[in-house]
């Protein structure tokens, strides 16, 4: 490369750009700014939110009420700037030119890199519901990244995820106003909301496939030790119930809005806001438009590196840590099982080695 003198030591700052400002990739800037003071790094963090890297993990504390705003800040980008690292948010990257090492992002804009790390984390996932508008991932041929998310596809009024911040100012709405709150999905996210907004004064019910709340976490007797306790809550607790499809009515400003949940067995259960808690999954779209191996995660090695380009690493949610297969393996050992951890700690450890 022109940027290395005969010894091998660069004249030029290596280049990075960091994809996804969440609490992974502001642990990652963290780490990396001795090199960036110093000028053997020139960091450029791209971030799709407005908002700057927040703690993910209390975004249900916020949604109910729980949590102010400010406690929610894990970082001090005005710092990060000062120091030298260039900080776009309210933008995302679109395109990875892998030939041309550059990424294209949505304000038509191009970043060249060295290295590109991917920190873009996890997304709700949307299950198959008669009402609700969902892109079927494995039957596109995608032109951009956007085409491969199901935020493509807006949620219909009065349904919502939580994920970010403008997904629990909707929640923290509708339970600030004692509003009737219907979650779908009896995890550990899903109990947490109902729990609070019914202690807040809203209307809580839980809806769920399985027999008990928390099936993941709580053996029989706990799960059902949960779902008396969440009903002497004030919990409406629906178990045996496959939701199917939804009902709406017409807004006063001729918007849809949601009204109630349909199971299959033929329950109604209506609402103001349908919460939909079923889990999530790595956000790969990105690496996938590029044409990097991707499973239920980025598939990297140990040392986070794509299994499909050595300038392309991948930390938190978004990545899977797997071994490269050998030579000749079948399909069966490229494709490692597992998913995203939705813990930040893993993430972190990840982002202190890399950086």
């Amino acid at each position: 490369m022109s940027d290395l003198t005969n010894n091998g030591r660069r004249t030029t700052p290596e280049r990075i750009v960091l994809v996804g400002y969440g609490p992974v990739g502001a642990r990652f800037v963290e780490e990396l700014l001795p090199s960036v003071r110093t000028g053997r790094v020139q960091l450029t963090v791209v971030g799709a939110e407005t908002a700057e890297a927040y703690n993910r993990v209390l975004i249900a504390e916020y949604a109910v009420g729980h949590a102010e705003r400010e406690s929610l800040e894990i970082t001090d980008t005005d710092a990060a700037r000062q120091a030298g690292v260039r900080i776009r948010t309210a933008v995302s990257v679109t395109a990875i030119n892998r030939s041309r090492r550059t990424v294209t992002l949505s304000d038509e804009t191009f970043l060249p890199y060295d290295r590109l790390v991917l920190a873009t984390g996890a997304r709700a996932n949307v299950p198959t519901l008669d009402g609700v508008k969902r892109l079927r991932r494995e039957h596109l041929v995608p032109t951009d990244a956007a085409a491969l998310d199901w935020a493509g596809s807006p949620l219909p009024r009065g349904v919502t995820v939580l994920r970010d911040l403008a997904d629990a100012e909707t929640v923290l709405e509708a339970v600030q106003a004692g509003k009737r709150i219907v979650v779908l999905g009896a995890g550990v996210l899903g109990m947490e909301i109902a729990l609070a907004a019914a202690r807040a004064g809203a209307e809580a019910c839980v809806v769920y496939h399985g027999e008990i709340p928390m099936a993941r976490n709580l053996d029989r007797g706990g799960g059902t030790v949960l779902a008396r306790s969440a009903r002497r809550a004030g919990v409406s607790m629906v178990n045996h119930s496959r939701a199917e499809s939804l009902l709406f009515h017409i807004d006063d400003d001729g918007v849809e809005r949601f009204d109630a949940l349909i199971c299959a067995d033929g329950k109604q259960i209506g609402g103001d806001l349908l919460l939909l808690s079923c889990g999530v999954g790595a956000r790969t779209e990105l690496a996938q438009l590029a044409g990097l191996p991707v499973s239920t995660g980025i598939l990297v090695d140990e040392s986070l590196v794509s299994w499909g380009d050595p300038f392309i690493y991948a930390i938190g949610d978004c990545a899977h840590v797997a071994a490269r297969p050998l030579p000749g393996a079948g399909a069966a050992a490229s494709r490692p099982s597992g998913g995203p951890s939705g813990l930040i700690g893993p993430g972190w450890r990840q982002a202190d080695w890399l950086a």
